[in-house]
């Protein structure tokens, strides 16, 4: 709402400038004739359309779209349209016009974490029963990830300080690998109400071992089990030369 915080401040320095004429002109602030006196009805008849403006401006529905609203202040009653086509800061005032077309979105990582946490949505709003249910399908995950093309930048540092080396021109735009490796799954067991979690666990970053935890039951498995379980929680590690397999 910076715009209505804009508009408040023009208003209340209009109201003092409406004050100070009147007391400039009489006694008690009664304006008097003259120059003075246009000046006033100037700036009362602005005020009040600041006013209306602000109260439009608190008013809107954020969730609405554009087309439902129309900043513009109507005329005072005086007939003086002229003015009623200046905005509050003395510029037209303007319809906001929807612009529909396509659009690209895109979200990139700014930091490579070293951990990388996927949670994978399982629960679904049916229309048909009206009411959520989990979604079953399985979601294929490899052992690797190249997180390289959903960063911002074309190189990794996970330096202590955080910091990213600087980038060349040549090194900014050329593709980088930036490679995770798969460390743990988390698995649900249920419905959209309840369940169980069971989790999958790497014992040794340089051995392909894994292990299936659920709750003081600690079982050996294979890879190939692992990757066709029902995964809700992905944990990649990032890669290094102390959890790449020698």
């Amino acid at each position: 709402m910076r715009r209505a915080e804009e508009l408040e401040e023009e208003a209340t320095i209009l109201d003092g400038a409406i004050s100070s004429i009147g007391r400039r002109c009489g006694r008690g602030g009664v304006v008097g004739e003259g120059a003075d006196t246009a000046d006033v009805v100037a700036l009362v008849r602005e005020s009040h359309r600041i006013r209306r403006k602000i109260a439009i401006l608190k008013a809107l529905d954020p969730d609405a779209d554009d087309e439902d609203y129309v900043l513009d202040c109507e005329d005072d009653d005086d007939g003086d349209s002229q003015r009623g086509n200046e905005s509050a800061v003395g510029g037209p005032t303007s319809r906001i016009v929807p612009v529909r077309g396509d659009a690209f979105r895109a979200s990139l990582l700014m930091r490579p974490p070293e951990v990388l946490c996927i949670h994978i949505q399982r629960r679904h709003y049916d229309p048909s029963s009206r009411r959520m249910l989990k979604v079953t399908r399985h979601v294929r995950f490899g052992e690797r990830l190249d997180l390289g093309p959903y960063c911002a930048y074309g190189e990794a540092s996970f330096e202590e300080d955080g910091r990213i080396p600087a980038a060349t021109p040549q090194s900014y735009y050329r593709a980088r690998t930036i490679p995770y490796r798969l460390m743990s799954v988390i698995e649900h067991l249920g419905d959209a109400f309840g369940g169980h979690y069971q989790t999958y666990r790497r014992l040794d970053s340089k051995r392909n071992e894994w292990v299936l935890i659920s709750d003081e039951s600690v079982a050996s498995r294979t890879w190939n089990e692992v990757r066709r379980c029902q995964a809700y929680m992905l944990f990649y590690v990032a890669a290094s030369p102390k959890n790449e397999p020698s």
